[in-house]
């Protein structure tokens, strides 16, 4: 009689787990997901891109085919349904982010119907500049300062590759803020605003090859005398390093002072070349207030745009190339500190404000940290380093308001995110010691 109630019971239960997973089955839909890019721009649907339907339960996630569909199988439930899709082209990040709140999946749902999410895109420079130090090391006897020892880094600010191969660098002109700027009208604007043009000074340079930079990396490049400068003066900049890239085109920019042979360790590859088409044998980039942009060309290459006559422009003297605004991949602009003829030589489209700077002290412009952006990678956890010490209190100096000691960070291991608003009163600070110095 026992044998006959425990079979009774395990059929009962079998039953009853059956029906369940019955119950399970009928109440789970087929949800067809529409990814729709907006109109105009240069990226469409793409295969993998990850769709998330989330409901207060439960959370689901599906891969889009190579239409940008994605299908998933969820039960009854009210979802969100969203997605980010990041991309990159010609030095430039874009994010494409939907979502939809509020999607009922219940009985009547039929599995032919598509939700349509809408997505909008958003664009960040993916590689930006992240530090200039122009401004030259005080020398050890205190009899003046060393000028050479300039360089900047690019960082890759984004989650994507970037290709570097046709990345340009180049000076705004005048070369100094605090100078007559005869490109304003009597108007008071920047003639070239409203043109979409800016005006690439003297010559600009780019890299021989195709360099790849991985997120969250960076690239240091040497303007001037590419070798420990340290064995001279003992507070300047050592780039004996075969990870560094420099400005070295002997044949362009002849001038010794400013180019001597780099250091054995640099690869020649690793030369960047220089295209010119104003006086001088050096890049006179500003010590006191420089203007820095990164562009892309675009339909063309950088041998080739210099080249082009239709883009040359010369004005009370000085010849420059027309950039387009829409090649701009970044820029900043700096201000000499307690000086009152400062004026704007960026659009605001490129950057809407300015860093002070000033000369001889050793200080770097350098890049605020993303605070938000920075904390909220979980991989960060306990890799932050706060407290950070090197903004400048000089009458006039700045420092990074988010209190992130982003150097100390990266060599804790941490991934920084740094500001990109283009305005360089929000995303700059003088910093009061160069970061590549000892």
């Amino acid at each position: 009689m026992r044998n006959v109630l425990l079979a009774m019971l395990a059929a009962i239960l079998f039953l009853a787990s059956c029906k369940k997973d019955d119950d399970i089955g009928a109440s789970v839909y087929t949800v067809n997901v529409q990814l729709s890019y907006p109109s105009g721009s240069i990226f469409t649907a793409q295969e993998g891109v990850t769709v998330k339907m989330t409901s207060s339960a439960s959370s689901y996630e599906a891969k889009t085919d190579a239409s940008g569909k994605a299908t998933f199988a969820v039960p009854v439930g009210s979802y969100e349904v969203s997605a980010t899709d990041a991309r990159s082209a010609n030095g430039r990040s874009y994010v494409y982010n939907g979502v939809k709140n509020g999607v009922s999946i219940a009985g009547n749902w039929v599995s032919t119907d598509v939700v349509a999410l809408e997505l909008q895109e958003s664009e960040r420079s993916q590689v930006v500049i992240k530090e200039l130090f122009v401004g030259g090391t005080p020398k050890d006897d205190g009899s003046g300062s060393f000028a050479f020892d300039k360089y900047l880094i690019l960082y890759n600010n984004s989650d994507a590759t970037a290709n570097l191969g046709n990345l340009c660098i180049a000076m705004i002109s005048p070369y100094n803020a605090q100078a007559t700027n005869n490109y304003y009208n009597a108007s008071g604007e920047l003639l070239y605003e409203s043109e979409g043009w800016i005006p690439a000074a003297q010559g600009f340079w780019y890299f021989q090859q195709n360099v790849s930079l991985e997120p969250g990396k960076q690239i240091v490049i040497a303007v001037n005398n590419a070798v420990n400068n340290t064995l001279t003066y003992s507070k300047s900049i050592n780039f004996d390093n075969a990870e560094y890239y420099c400005m070295y085109d002997i044949v362009k920019y002849t001038n010794t002072n400013y180019y001597v042979t780099p250091a054995a360790s640099i690869p020649s590859s690793h030369y960047l070349k220089a295209e010119t088409y104003g006086a001088g044998n050096a890049w006179p980039i500003s010590v006191t207030s420089p203007g820095l942009f990164l562009f892309n060309p675009t339909g063309t290459t950088p041998s080739a745009f210099a080249a082009d006559a239709s883009a040359n422009h010369t004005l009370s003297g000085y010849s420059s190339k027309k950039v387009p605004v829409s090649w701009v991949v970044d820029g900043m602009e700096a201000y000499l500190l307690n000086n009152t003829n400062n004026k704007k030589r960026f659009t605001s489209t490129i950057d809407a404000g300015y860093v002070y700077h000033i000369n001889n002290q050793g200080y770097s412009i350098y890049r605020n940290v993303d605070k938000e952006a920075t904390e909220a990678i979980t991989s960060n956890a306990g890799k932050i380093v706060y407290n950070y010490q090197y903004g400048t209190v000089l009458v006039g100096g700045s420092t990074d308001g988010s209190g992130i000691d982003a150097e100390a960070s990266i060599k804790n291991g941490a991934r920084i995110v740094y500001k990109d608003n283009n305005n360089s009163t929000a995303d700059f600070h003088l910093r009061s010691q160069a970061s590549l110095r000892n």
